[in-house]
């Protein structure tokens, strides 16, 4: 009695389940990609949110703003001795946990603590007493604005020329803010993860 071939695919049949899996594959990578940047926008606004409540919680304390680096960056005039003015003034201590000196002693006389940096937040170097500051989407590149005048607003007053922020070495420019200025005394930008010089677009605090 011959033996009964056992039932297989066929050769259409495969090459019907994989074009499935190739049009399913497009549909769903893009969309978790796309959820990914969504939840990465979300935490840089989340960081963004909590810098600028140290910012005041500092104003409150000493009753002006603190001055960070020239060039209005987060990493700003960051140093390979281990000074960086930006974190040093807000957390009260350097990155390696060494007291603070210069002009962040100068600015935060008590070595407050006004935010904790977590791990996630240094993530921009090799050596984690040197790490540059990052935000939830990698980008180290991120703007620091103040109401500098002290009028209710951040405007052209306060920054006749916004800091352009650059994303992977690509220099992305600044986001466009209203004639009238922004109703909020502290605000945070960088480059979106998707940002190109032909499409520029930012994170924003506001």
């Amino acid at each position: 009695m011959r033996a009964r071939r056992a039932a297989g695919f066929t050769l259409i049949e495969l090459l019907v389940v994989i074009a499935i899996i190739g049009i399913l594959a497009a549909i769903l990578i893009p969309t978790a990609s796309g959820v990914r940047s969504s939840a990465q926008r979300a935490r840089t606004r989340v960081q963004f949110a909590q810098w600028a409540a140290a910012i005041e919680a500092f104003r409150r304390e000493y009753g002006h703003y603190p001055q960070f680096d020239p060039s209005h960056k987060v990493n700003g005039g960051a140093s390979a001795s281990g000074e960086h003015l930006f974190h040093d003034i807000l957390a009260g201590r350097r990155r390696d946990g060494q007291p603070i000196a210069g002009l962040a002693l100068a600015q935060n006389r008590r070595r407050m603590a006004f935010h904790s940096f977590g791990q996630t937040e240094l993530g921009g170097g090799t050596q984690p007493a040197l790490a540059l500051i990052c935000d939830a989407q990698g980008n180290t590149d991120i703007a620091v604005l103040v109401d500098r005048n002290l009028d209710g607003r951040i405007d052209a007053a306060d920054y006749p020329v916004l800091p352009s922020v650059s994303r992977e070495g690509a220099l992305i420019g600044a986001p466009a803010i209203p004639p009238s200025g922004l109703s909020l005394p502290v605000a945070f930008y960088s480059a979106a993860a998707n940002a190109t010089v032909a499409a520029p677009e930012f994170v924003v605090s506001w």
